[in-house]
């Protein structure tokens, strides 16, 4: 059984399947009174060394560890990793470490978790810098098959260009999961740890089973 994963992130014994891309939405970023940066995804990360390179000089927050090799593998340093791979609980862990310090959190237009909501004991800021784009694939995807989805945006634009039957669907956290119970009622499995490399695992332990045979 094939296992897709909906990113053209490369890993060995898996297919992509992209249904989203990215799109910056703004052409420069000031950095005046910032003491760190929050990033909450690799893609983040991508667009915003796209963008400009000033980011660099200034240390990090990351929301696991997938985004702070990214963060170190374009140049940036990591100040503090989260391993809860949740945007609620990193910002928890933020105002628990830090006090009265300003950070700007680089995000998407549309997010799963405000952590905003969750910061009292600092000065927090946020820009949009970029948008999740619906993308159709130019290759069929083939079933039965294993499905990895790495976002709510994932599910959502998967759903508009394909039907769920015959698919195991992996989710990669909670909230991925809770709106992928809005378009299936086959069983959702969920990795121990919200990354993509765990879902890869999860995948080829399901495909050895052979659930769907």
């Amino acid at each position: 059984m094939r296992i897709y994963l909906l990113n053209n992130e490369k890993y060995e014994g898996v297919e992509n399947y992209p249904v989203i891309s990215f799109s910056p939405l703004i052409s420069s970023i000031e950095f005046d009174n910032i003491d760190y940066l929050i990033f909450t995804s690799k893609n983040a990360v991508r667009i915003t060394n796209a963008i400009i390179d000033e980011w660099k000089k200034i240390p990090t927050i990351a929301i696991g560890k997938a985004t702070a090799n990214e963060i170190k593998h374009l140049g940036g340093s990591v100040e503090y990793q989260s391993n809860s791979g949740y945007g609620e609980e990193l910002a928890k862990e933020i105002d628990n470490i830090y006090k009265n310090k300003t950070f700007l959190w680089l995000r998407p237009k549309k997010i799963v978790t405000n952590l905003k909501k969750f910061i009292k004991n600092n000065n927090f800021k946020e820009q949009i810098i970029y948008e999740t784009i619906c993308n159709k694939p130019n290759k069929k995807l083939v079933k039965p098959a294993i499905v990895i989805f790495t976002s709510p945006s994932t599910v959502k634009c998967f759903s508009k260009i394909e039907n769920f039957e015959e698919i195991i669907p992996i989710a990669i956290g909670k909230k991925t999961k809770e709106v992928l119970k809005q378009f299936t009622s086959s069983e959702i499995f969920i990795p121990k740890n919200p990354n993509i490399k765990e879902c890869i695992n999860l995948a080829k332990n399901i495909n050895k089973s052979n659930l769907l045979n």
